[in-house]
């Protein structure tokens, strides 16, 4: 096999997920091609575009002053563009590389935004390249670029861009992910499923000679059907992630609302108070996200609510009967103990254990319930 063959195939399978981050990133309407005007191209329904080339390397940075990959890529987009087939005013020239390197002349263009700034770095480049003449590997491009279409780059520099990302491509896929709050516990899952069926279908219509597009249309019903598969799994809480603030935490305490006071009426305090607020702020988050993100919706929210409700009022009336030598702090906390152990299932599925318990404490907020016997005096007091 030879040496250079793991770079090759690397290079041919970066348009996969790079393909899958622009459609994640698109809109109804939006198509997204690889091989077509570009190593992958995007076009949006307003008419506006992005012409991507790819250049990767498993050694080292593959855009450098004297490459053949950067001067080829300019190339590239210029033949284009005076053959007509991309507009430069509605056109983002993209390039995207999976190594990073010494700061050069792609990174000038990159900082350039300005017609001025523009005509500088080609003066930059001319003097960096001074040396190179017609017996080095990149003249030919590079005089095409260069010396005979300046006009065309400057303009095509003030729309360019360039982006590094090292690896194979996924980790943007997998941040976008992370945006559209997917768990990250299923984050590899749906990497690997959206590029499988990606990658299936360009495969198909390449094999039959048909244009290499993806239909958004197509793509998210895909997406939307692994997102219900997920969420018919489990549901997620998003504040493992970014966790509860602690100034917030410190807030509640120092406020000290209903459901606070009704802890301290049964002998919590400290960090059993803590922690029954940061369930509480959990559950707020996760209750509000879900709803948001239409995993749950609001007759879902409300009937796990009243179930919460009918075992706390049952049990309340139990111990009421039964624990009658207990002392009325005592019978609430026994009460808030079931509470908290209390299984309970979110439509057909089992919520994280602060939803619970957290729910229970803003039902106390309210206050709809009480743990204290007297909880409804205790309060007007």
């Amino acid at each position: 096999m030879s040496s250079d063959a793991p770079g090759q195939l690397l290079g041919y399978t970066l348009e996969i997920p790079r393909a899958v981050f622009h459609l994640l990133d698109s809109h109804p309407g939006d198509v997204v091609c690889i091989e077509f005007n570009g190593d992958v191209f995007k076009e949006s329904t307003d008419g506006s575009v992005i012409s991507e080339e790819d250049k990767s390397s498993v050694n080292s940075n593959p855009l450098t002053n004297k490459s053949t990959d950067l001067w080829k890529t300019f190339f590239n987009w210029i033949t284009a563009v005076n053959d007509g087939r991309l507009n430069i005013d509605k056109t983002v020239f993209l390039l995207y590389t999976n190594k990073s390197g010494n700061t050069g002349i792609v990174n000038n263009f990159d900082d350039s935004k300005s017609k001025e700034e523009a005509t500088k770095v080609i003066s930059d480049a001319k003097l960096i390249l001074a040396d190179v003449d017609d017996k080095h590997a990149i003249w030919d491009y590079y005089d095409y670029v260069i010396n005979k279409n300046e006009d065309i780059l400057i303009e095509i520099i003030q729309r360019f861009e360039l982006q590094v990302s090292d690896g194979a491509g996924f980790s943007d896929v997998e941040k976008i992910l992370i945006q559209m709050h997917v768990n990250p516990n299923e984050i590899e899952f749906m990497t690997t499923s959206i590029s499988g069926w990606v990658l299936k279908e360009l495969m198909e219509k390449i094999a039959v000679k048909k244009l290499s597009m993806i239909k958004w249309e197509d793509f998210n019903k895909q997406v939307s059907a692994l997102f219900t598969r997920i969420r018919s799994l489990e549901l997620i809480d998003f504040t493992l992630r970014e966790g509860i603030n602690d100034d917030e935490i410190k807030e509640q305490v120092k406020i000290k609302p209903n459901y606070i006071k009704q802890l301290n009426a049964i002998g919590y305090y400290g960090d059993e108070v803590v922690e029954a607020v940061s369930d509480f702020l959990r559950a707020k988050v996760n209750r509000d996200m879900w709803i948001q993100s239409e995993i749950i919706d609001e007759d879902v929210a409300a009937e796990f609510q009243e179930n919460l409700l009918t075992f706390w009022d049952n049990t309340r009336k139990r111990i009421e009967i039964t624990e009658r030598s207990y002392t009325e702090e005592e019978r609430g906390e026994l009460l808030l103990l079931d509470c908290k152990m209390r299984q309970q299932m979110i439509g057909n599925r089992p919520p994280p254990s602060c939803m619970i318990k957290g729910t229970y404490h803003a039902l106390a907020d309210e206050p709809i319930l009480g743990w204290h016997p007297q909880w409804k005096s205790l309060l007007k007091k």
